[in-house]
């Protein structure tokens, strides 16, 4: 057996494909911060990674476009919507929830600490920050780490559903792990995240889009450090809408590493996963996995070819 080439597929094997994608893309992230400001620098972040992508799905992985989870149309964006809004009604709950009982302290406002007509501006920048993040992320952990260790993993007695839970878990923990390296974190925060990154994954592996989880990640963030001042994954936050000054138990709070890396934080991640299989079960009527993860690569490029000959 070639340990690098399948002929089978006629592509890399996954772990090449892996590799390759991820040293890649961190070497995008890198190369983006020549760029001579924020809004620049994670636009540039965001098309390069999409460009990647493209890149591999259509020439590396040899999949069509239209299986991987970015087809953009009337219900991806209404996914994409829903899952900011949840993500920003769980960050409300959570502030309000702070506030009440004394472990945040409202200090100011943006157009307070800003003397000028434009006090947004530095928040509007923010939140293409966040949505870049939240957009390229995804994209990489989700988009294509999990089905990639899926692929990997559906081996010998090894069916692609029970890949499927360890490509979940694997992928949830590098996504958690890559966030070691922030300031302030703490294992406690990494494994938070670690979960997040499982939360994040339910939308993918059910409803086969990417959107919930963009909406999600992209909501969680903004809403976080945009709109009410907390730290988002240890960096702090210059503007924001309400400012705040962080006290309470930290293994509670988070702390100095914002919601995420404390208690709190696990609870709203638990109650936005409630709320993603909510939604997918009203709109699926079951929690089954999506085709795309029910089969091998060959099988479920059989039945893609099968619905084109059908249409």
């Amino acid at each position: 057996m070639n340990p690098f080439f399948s002929s089978a597929e006629f592509r890399p094997r996954a772990l090449i494909r892996l590799v390759l994608f991820l040293f890649l893309s961190f070497f995008t992230l890198g190369v983006s911060t020549v760029a001579t400001n924020e809004v620049l620098e994670f636009t540039i972040r965001a098309v390069s990674i999409a460009g990647l992508f493209y890149v591999f799905i259509r020439f590396i992985d040899l999949r069509e476009f239209k299986s991987i989870g970015l087809n953009v149309n009337r219900l991806w964006v209404k996914e994409l919507i829903f899952g900011f809004f949840a993500a920003g009604l769980t960050m409300l709950g959570i502030f309000v929830y702070e506030y009440l009982s004394g472990d945040i302290e409202i200090i100011g406002f943006g157009w307070e600490s800003i003397s000028n007509d434009i006090w947004f501006l530095p928040i509007a920048v923010f939140f293409v920050k966040m949505m870049s993040v939240g957009f390229y992320e995804e994209v990489v952990f989700r988009g294509y780490v999990l089905p990639n260790l899926k692929e990997g993993l559906t081996i010998l007695k090894i069916t692609p559903a029970q890949a499927t839970i360890a490509a979940v878990l694997i992928s949830s923990g590098v996504f958690g792990f890559a966030h070691y390296g922030n300031p302030n974190a703490t294992i406690f925060a990494v494994l938070n995240i670690v979960l997040a990154g499982v939360m994040l994954s339910i939308p993918l592996i059910l409803t086969g889009r990417l959107a919930l989880s963009i909406g999600l990640h992209f909501g969680w963030n903004f809403f976080q450090g945009g709109v009410f001042g907390f730290r988002v994954s240890g960096q702090s936050v210059r503007h924001s809408i309400i400012e705040i000054q962080q006290g309470g138990n930290e293994l509670w709070t988070g702390g100095s590493f914002g919601p995420e890396g404390g208690a709190i934080g696990v609870l709203g991640v638990i109650f936005l996963m409630i709320v993603t299989l909510v939604y997918i079960r009203k709109i699926k009527g079951d929690f089954g996995l999506h085709d795309a993860y029910k089969g091998t690569f060959i099988e479920n490029q059989e039945s893609l070819l099968k619905a084109d000959e059908l249409t």
